[in-house]
């Protein structure tokens, strides 16, 4: 990371190519603390608590996207913006207007609300007099909105014995930190077209597909943090994918898709455009063998989880518990988000086997060769991201925070991520060689326990439902048609297989794993021995409403293959819409 004040004169030069002029890096950072200044010395309303800290992000962001259906182009985007947020605290560091969620504000807006300061969009070409403008106007309304805050917060607390007296903030020594390495990334429209298009008139080739799309997105982002302790950080978050969705119904009506998705910080990074026609290809062999194939009785028992599916199991149900949480109280008193609290008091505890540790690497590009996505080192607050060891040999050891305290962690790790703490890159490790098997090995241990079992069959998990491309991909594509599963500890799952004593294999659909629980990971019996990088877009621990962050987020899960002495593997049950009455046009073609 270079010098702050060489970053913003490095940065004169970069983007010169763009369509829309590039803000002086100078102009921004000069705007950014001269209004931040006057608002810490000036701004106070009346006899109301004036703001003892304030932060200003400002982000550029640049987009080239493009979707594609059966070989026609449906959409194409390119283009800037420009937002900024606010952020500010008022009271102290012991008590202030934050780790409270107001009912009215959070879902009906305040009176004192026209004005945005959360993602405000401003103009992308801008100059000095403008950037302070908007962010006067932000900062006005967000130090409104914090005095409301802060005396709503005291009133619920009037009447009630506080149990938790954990500080709200604690302040930290100012630090100035860059990150510009991806700066000079670039990807092109007309790349982009001809990959869609490609890809998704495979597609055609298949008439027992319904709907099928293929979408590519670049998105990079120029990121400015200040706050009023002197932090300051300078960084270019990069986000790149490709994803493709296709979906059918069985005879029954049975509504069944298949995903890819593969995602990186550098278009470079990602398959060859070879390899992704070839994935395209498989999609479509595989979705129309799924669409034939025979459904399962409820089954419990050992299940093996490969590949994409062993990252998803660890992403939708283990690595979520493993961020610090703070519930906010709300105004009836009482807390509003208990989802993934499995860990918040296991410090200390086993969460997995003895033979297992995990550890969470933002400071790592690759794992064993291949590029991870959730790479970064620095996060949203300024912090450095921290390299953190957090399960070893199956004791849990600290978690992932951000600077809002909770009663077992008091300083971030470098984790901040969209809004809230949030996982970023988690790494699964088995330190015993005995338990860490071929694949070979893994299916003759699970046939071992389906004898112990007395079982006809044991059940490997090869794809599973992704939540990003669930309810971004499959969800605008099928509607309320396609089944999906219902609460935490259920997880839709893609392609599933039934092993066989003979080692034979069978496909079925209509499957989901259910009674899931982070708990679940300490009966591990044997993984695999290659780790495989599973990148996604993670949904957020903390929910976007609570944070006014983003709905998901670019993170990375890389662990073997797991095998789970016994999981419930249920069929879906349901009334089907009825298939189309005419078969699909393109069979006669």
């Amino acid at each position: 990371m270079r010098s702050f004040a060489a970053s913003v004169l490095a940065m004169a030069g970069l983007w010169a190519s763009a369509q829309a002029a590039q803000p002086d890096p100078k102009l921004i950072i000069r705007a950014l603390d001269d209004e931040m200044r006057r608002n810490m010395m000036e701004l106070k309303l009346g006899d109301l608590e004036r703001p003892y800290h304030m932060e200003y992000t400002l982000t550029l962001r640049r987009r080239v996207g493009c979707h594609a259906i059966l070989g026609n182009v449906e959409d194409i985007d390119s283009g800037t913006t420009a937002t900024v947020n606010v952020k500010i605290r008022v009271g102290g560091p012991r008590f202030d207007n934050t780790n409270f969620f107001d009912v009215g504000l959070g879902f009906f807006g305040s009176s004192d609300d026209e004005e945005s300061f959360r993602n405000r969009s401003i103009p992308f070409e801008m100059n000095y007099e403008n950037l302070r403008r908007e962010l006067w106007l932000a900062t006005d309304a967000c130090y409104k909105q914090s005095v409301e805050l802060y005396a709503k917060k005291q009133a619920a607390i009037k009447n009630r014995t506080r149990t938790d007296t954990t500080w709200d903030f604690f302040y930290m020594a100012p630090e100035e930190l860059t990150d510009l390495d991806n700066g000079q990334l670039t990807a092109s429209v007309g790349d982009a077209r001809r990959l869609c298009v490609e890809a998704s008139g495979i597609f055609k080739n298949y008439p027992d597909i319904q709907s099928s799309r293929v979408g590519f997105e670049f998105v990079p982002e120029e990121v400015y943090y200040v706050n009023s302790e002197g932090r300051r950080a300078h960084k270019f978050d990069v986000f790149c994918g490709v994803e493709m969705i296709a979906a059918s119904q069985a005879s029954d009506g049975m509504p069944v898709a298949e995903t890819y998705a593969a995602y990186s910080i550098r278009p470079g990074d990602l398959p060859t455009k070879d390899s992704l026609l070839r994935a395209a290809e498989a999609m479509a062999r595989t979705l129309t063998s799924i669409v034939k194939a025979p459904t399962i009785e409820a089954y419990s028992g050992p299940v093996l989880f490969e590949g994409q599916a062993a990252g998803e199991i660890v992403a939708q149900v283990f690595a979520p518990n493993l961020v610090a949480q703070r519930s906010p109280l709300s105004d009836g008193g009482f807390s509003t988000n208990d989802r993934y609290q499995a860990f918040q008091n296991k410090i200390g505890g086993r969460v997995l086997p003895e033979f297992m540790s995990a550890r969470a690497v933002p400071s790592q590009k690759t794992i064993g060769g291949q590029p991870v996505a959730g790479h970064y080192l620095i996060d949203d607050e300024g912090m450095r991201a921290m390299d953190v060891a957090l399960v070893d040999k199956g004791y849990l050891k600290t978690l992932l925070s951000s600077r809002v305290p909770t009663k077992r962690i008091r300083i971030s790790n470098g984790h901040q991520r969209g809004g809230a703490a949030m996982v970023s890159v988690i790494e699964f490790m088995n330190n015993d060689n005995k338990r860490a098997l071929d694949d070979k090995g893994l299916k003759t241990r699970l046939l071992k326990l389906v004898k112990d079992r007395d079982l006809p069959y044991g059940i490997i998990v090869r794809k599973a439902l992704n939540q990003n491309l669930l309810f971004t991909g499959i969800f605008p594509m099928m509607g309320t048609d396609f089944p999906i599963p219902q609460g935490e500890s259920k997880m839709g799952i893609v392609e599933a297989y039934r092993l066989y004593p003979d080692g034979r294999e069978e496909l079925i659909r209509g499957t989901e794993a259910a009674g899931l629980s982070a708990s679940i990971f300490k009966d591990i019996i044997a993984t695999g021995r290659t780790t495989r990088v599973h990148n996604l877009l993670a949904p957020a621990v903390n929910p976007a409403f609570l944070t006014g962050g983003s709905s998901y987020t670019i993170a990375t899960m890389a662990t073997p293959d797991l095998l789970f002495e016994d999981i419930e593997i249920k069929p879906i049950e349901g009334d089907f819409p009825k298939p189309p009455i005419l078969p699909n046009p393109l069979a006669g073609n």
